[in-house]
């Protein structure tokens, strides 16, 4: 990987991880006040989203085009990145029977790498 690629990871990794922040933080907020953690992880997950690809968009990958096909290719890659998300946690909580926000942050590393690979391939794509 060149320095430029580098440097465009960990920016990538930077925003992203703002946005997992909202998505933990409103993930463990909601859990505390007993919503059920798969719907916990939709919203916080929806959230930090849309905080990822603000700051991505123009920040990371300095795209300005096409802001609405861009954000409906960002948040299907973040769905896949979900689909992901939901089904480690399920395999983590119901199948190990490990804590919630233990399982959450066990699936983070995956998603991360998924996302990235897709986003810039497919979303951020100038070819």
């Amino acid at each position: 990987m060149s320095g430029p690629m580098i440097r465009q990871f960990l920016m990538y990794c930077f925003f992203g991880g703002l946005g997992v922040t909202t998505d933990f933080v409103l993930f463990s907020s909601l859990l505390y006040s007993g919503v059920w953690y798969q719907l916990c992880n939709v919203i916080g997950y929806f959230a930090g989203t849309l905080v990822s690809f603000l700051l991505n968009r123009s920040i990371t990958f300095k795209v300005k085009d096409q802001a609405g096909r861009r954000m409906t290719l960002f948040f299907t890659v973040a769905f896949i990145g979900f689909l992901s998300s939901a089904a480690a946690l399920w395999l983590f909580v119901d199948y190990f029977s490990l804590e919630a926000k233990l399982s959450k942050l066990l699936t983070l590393p995956l998603v991360v790498l998924l996302q990235y690979n897709l986003n810039k391939r497919i979303t951020f794509n100038q070819a």
